[in-house]
Order: structure tokens, then sequence, then C-alpha cells
């Protein structure tokens, strides 16, 4: 049986705060991604109401009718 010595505690609490700040630095870059998804989303989500209103207006035709 070992004791646990104040050096063994030292080593355990460094240990923890090391992969906390691992696990902080993961949840941020995973941050970074959803934000810039949703503005890659956003952006095309407008293009494609653009196009569509483009096309409308083309055609002539009512606004839902190159939607059915």
């Amino acid at each position: 049986m070992t004791s646990d010595t104040k050096a063994a505690w030292r080593r355990r609490a460094l240990r923890a705060e090391h992969e906390l700040e691992t696990l902080r630095r993961i949840r941020s870059f995973e941050h970074k991604q959803e934000l810039q998804m949703a503005r890659v989303d956003a952006a095309q989500a407008t293009a494609l109401r653009e196009i569509q209103n483009i096309l409308n207006d083309l055609r002539g035709d009512e606004p839902t009718a190159g939607l059915i």
C-alpha cells in the first residue's frame, strides 16, 4: 500500500489542471467551428433566396412557382 504524499497530490492536481485546459481548448475550437458553420449556412440561405427571386423575376411567375 502506498501512502499519498504531498508530491503525489500535487502531481494529480497539476494533471487535472492540464486536462481541464485541454478540454477548454477543444471546446473553444468546436465553438469557433459552430459559429463559422452558422455564418456559412446563413450566407448560403441568403444566396439561395436571392437566386430564387431572380429566377422568379426572369420568369414573371408567382413567387412560389419555382418551389412547387
